[in-house]
């Protein structure tokens, strides 16, 4: 059986500045980078968007939910404060309710931002 020859796909994209200035300034930062790089990471921006794979590594990556981050910073910062308060003004040290929920939290994002293993 012959081997059937990839096609090519082209895309043309056009940026304008005004319009786009967060693109054109997030693509002129790999200016200086080697050859290719530049395509490589706008597949890589492509598939994120879309929850699909890393073009290099053949594996799933999975979609950030800046949400559920900021919820989880929120809470340790919270805490952190908290402990610190306690420890130089003499309030109360946070909740070990608060605990748990910090570390559930934390738990629920870890396991989102696992890379699947190939199979």
């Amino acid at each position: 059986m012959p081997r059937r020859r990839r096609q090519i796909v082209e895309l043309k994209l056009r940026l304008y500045p005004g319009q786009d200035d967060e693109l054109i300034h997030w693509l002129a930062q790999f200016d200086d980078q080697s050859y290719g790089i530049k395509t490589q990471v706008i597949k890589e921006a492509l598939l994120r968007s879309i929850g699909g794979g890393d073009p290099g590594q053949g594996s799933p990556v999975p979609a950030l939910d800046l949400t559920e981050i900021r919820r989880v910073v929120e809470a340790a910062v919270t805490q952190a404060l908290a402990r610190f308060e306690g420890q130089v003004a003499g309030a109360a040290v946070a909740a070990p309710e608060e605990d748990d929920e910090t570390e559930s939290l934390l738990d629920d994002l870890g396991a989102a931002l696992v890379l699947m293993e190939p199979e």
